[in-house]
């Protein structure tokens, strides 16, 4: 590869862009219109842990001792990991009373899933934010600080993994030994596994110590501005390879994998989709792939679950997993020739279909059978799927006359149709700029625009005591016309559970989160799902939190599809203190006003003031400020308006406490007050007085 950028780069330009496209995060192929909704904002409690910026991984079949560094790590009780794998925390040297770190041993299992996984610390006190934990087949040596000059390399072995970091102004050089007519595989993981590096790999002769121009890599396309370089190497010899960011940027969160080895590199998985609970054979695309074998992908039916991965293998190391999306919809792969209309490939509807522009001037045609009158929404997904492809789709009807295309000046290809009759339209897709080759996939689906909603998720995490509960904050957005209620459930573990009911008109919910009597501290993973019912079929949608994992993962562009609904909670030892909460009337009706009376319970160390605040309460019910619970007393309420527009049914409100303990900050977030907001009662007519 040169120096100069090819095209596509400028496709990129646009990939940020493409997250905020109408094809949801969850499952990647339904179609709803409106942009993404954006969610609450909640602070986590200052007293649970927090994790620091770090590479942290392990191989797979062997164990490691990792020291985890951030704040409020002391009284640990648990190590959660999104992977298979045993975690268990040293009791020596005094582990585990130190705030700012923390040693834990991991152990994976041999048929431990390579690629990004994550890790959260449980304490007394919560649950920490997650980490990237990368798990890797190649055996791993650290980065040597010597290795700033060609003149001194560090020497790596063929294959093996490099665990570094980069500095300002600095590069990384490694020397390598590669035989005649070896085909080796340069890769650098970092922007992936949550890293700000952007990086660059220059391959160097080591005998003269020129750059040979020619081997360089650079944003490789579906890599999110990582690279990979795979060159066969005709005469062999000694190379240096060098390693930086692209503007000479580097600290201590700079952190990469650098992966060599004779190993397949895939961009994405071909089929891109598989329907749930569905077995298929899925192949992968991307430069070099065309002999690497397919891998069976059994799907797994739980509505949950956005993706699993696939790794390219051909005899020697496996190359970096790609994921495979999960579809509601049937899902299948373009079959040639289908270049004109007459040829088209049948496509279900709804449906998806995975297609690739793979050689030059090639347009894919799919039939679809439409019914008069319905409304209908093509979309061609590529950046969403680590694709650099740009599509434009058009839509044909049975006479072959253009009824609608796709605009090319939005971030997405997306196409809204209505048949003026029955019968068989054409959906039409082409390369925007005329491009070919095996990176060009892309993942068309189609289906009718029906009610819908979106759930966005106010944190994370959270924490609770056994026996007790918390509040997870949501909001919900109604598209494509829905404005009925919506059922919300924390699914995952069976020690938790919750359901709230957002009535219509309602987008503002804190769903209750309860834990199990009995259950051990730790941190146990769940999900918020959401229900609701559009005449006779019922719509089942998942919690996002977009925002919360890019900032976590360093702002990664396409974050894994996998993680944007994965929360977790901390079940804690008895907390400093518990809370009542009691709505005066149990019933206010719309226009009237009413109380919250707080009630605590103090226990060891919670003896200061008490701060109580509203937590974003809903549209027309309007709190007043609360006096603290002052020192020694127990007991507050405060004044609660509801307006004549608010809706009515079931409403649920938030409040937080907060004190000191100890010193520190502390603050409890009890399960929300559901307060059912009425009618106004009608006012009983005048009855004369009887006549004497």
């Amino acid at each position: 590869m040169s120096r100069c950028r090819h095209d596509w780069v400028v496709a990129f330009a646009g990939f940020s862009c493409g997250l905020a496209a109408v094809v949801s995060l969850t499952s990647g192929v339904r179609v709803a219109s409106g942009q993404p909704p954006k969610g609450l904002v909640v602070a986590p409690a200052p007293q649970a842990p927090t994790l620091a910026a770090a590479a942290l991984g392990a191989k797979v079949g062997e164990s490691v001792e990792l020291t985890l560094t951030g704040t409020n790590l002391n009284d640990p009780v648990g190590v959660l990991l999104s992977c298979p794998g045993k975690v268990t925390i040293p009791t020596d040297n005094k582990n585990g009373t130190d705030a700012g770190k923390l040693r834990v041993k991991v152990e994976l299992p041999a048929d431990c899933p390579i690629g990004l996984h994550t890790i959260r610390v449980a304490t007394k006190q919560g649950v920490s934010n997650f980490r990237p934990f990368v798990v890797d087949e190649l055996a791993a040596v650290p980065e040597v600080d010597t290795n700033r000059s060609k003149d001194t390399p560090q020497v790596l072995a063929v294959p093996t993994v490099v665990t570094g970091r980069t500095d300002n102004e600095a590069s990384d050089f490694f020397k390598v030994k590669v035989s005649p007519g070896q085909t080796v595989a340069f890769e650098v993981i970092a922007r992936r596994i949550g890293s700000p590096l952007d990086p660059i790999i220059v391959l160097h002769d080591a005998k003269t110590k020129r750059e040979i121009v020619e081997l360089y890599a650079d944003d490789t396309p579906g890599l999110q501005s990582d690279c990979r370089l795979t060159h066969a190497f005709k005469d062999g010899g000694e190379f240096l390879v060098e390693v930086r960011d692209t503007t000479y940027r580097g600290g201590a969160d700079f952190f990469y994998r650098l992966r060599v080895g004779e190993f397949p590199g895939a961009t994405t998985a071909f089929p891109v989709a598989v329907q749930r609970g569905q077995t298929a054979s899925v192949g992968f695309a991307g430069p070099n792939t065309a002999d690497v074998p397919p891998v069976s992908v059994k799907a797994p039916a739980d509505p949950t679950l956005a993706a699993v991965y696939a790794s390219p293998k051909k005899g020697g190391a496996s190359g970096w997993p790609v994921p495979v999306r999960l579809s509601d919809w049937p899902e299948s792969a373009e079959q040639e020739p289908n270049d004109d209309p007459a040829k088209a490939n049948k496509l279900p509807v709804p449906g998806g279909v995975s297609g690739r522009f793979e050689k030059g001037g090639d347009a894919d045609h799919f039939a679809v059978a439409v019914k008069k009158g319905v409304k209908y929404a093509a979309s061609a997904a590529t950046f969403e799927i680590n694709s650099p492809s740009e599509v434009l789709v058009r839509v044909l009807d049975d006479k072959g006359k253009e009824v609608a295309r796709s605009n090319p000046t939005q971030p997405a290809a997306r196409v809204e149709f209505t048949p003026a009759a029955d019968a068989t339209y054409t959906l039409a897709c082409e390369q925007l700029n005329f491009v070919s080759g095996p990176n060009e996939i892309y993942h068309l689906t189609v289906a009718p625009v029906t009610p819908d909603f979106n759930i966005v998720l106010a944190l994370d995490r959270c924490e609770a005591p056994a026996g007790g509960g918390t509040a997870v904050g949501a909001t919900v957005t109604r598209l494509n016309g829905y404005a009925g209620p919506v059922e919300l459930s924390i699914v995952g573990d069976p020690a938790l559970s919750g359901t709230v009911t957002l009535s219509a008109g309602q987008t503002v919910a804190f769903v209750p989160l309860m834990v199990k009597d009995g259950t051990k501290p730790g941190a146990y993973p769940f999900r918020v799902q959401g229900k609701a019912t559009v005449g006779t079929e019922a719509i089942v949608r998942t919690g996002t939190l977009v925002d919360t994992v890019k900032a976590t993962l360093g702002g990664m562009p396409n974050p894994p599809l996998e993680m944007m609904s994965n929360c977790a909670a901390g079940v804690t030892e008895k907390p400093a203190f518990t809370v009542k909460l009691t709505a005066d009337p149990a019933a206010i009706e719309k226009g009237k006003g009413g109380k919250v009376l707080v009630e605590i319970e103090r226990g060891a160390g919670a003896d200061g003031d008490v701060a109580v605040a509203p937590v974003f309460p809903p549209p027309n019910v309007t709190p007043a400020a609360a006096k603290p619970i002052a020192k020694g007393a127990t007991k507050t309420d405060l004044a609660l308006t509801v307006a004549a527009a608010a809706a009515t049914g079931p409403t649920p409100l938030a409040l937080k406490l907060t004190t000191k303990v100890g010193g520190k900050d502390y603050a409890v977030t009890p399960p929300p007050l559901v307060i059912d907001v009425t009618e106004p009662k009608k006012a009983e007519a005048k009855k004369d007085a009887p006549k004497k």
